[in-house]
């Protein structure tokens, strides 16, 4: 193998391993805000139920009837 091709093989050869490592890295940072959004919408769900189980108890002591002595 001519020097040259030894040389272009080499700055592949690292080229490759360099995408490879990126990728990983990015496939790593993708997992972890999968994490944190599905934690996210953990905690969102939640709320959502604090929400509607404290419209459930104004609704049902939010009476519009006027008290009897009107």
């Amino acid at each position: 193998m001519t020097q040259e091709l030894q040389t272009r093989l080499d700055s592949l050869e690292t080229h490759v391993a360099e995408q490879e490592r990126t990728i990983q890295d990015m496939s790593d940072e993708m997992a972890k805000q999968w994490t944190s959004l599905d934690a996210a919408a953990a905690k969102i769900d939640r709320l959502l139920d604090r929400i509607r189980a404290l419209e459930g108890q104004i609704d049902a002591s939010d009476d519009d009837t006027p008290p009897p002595h009107y």
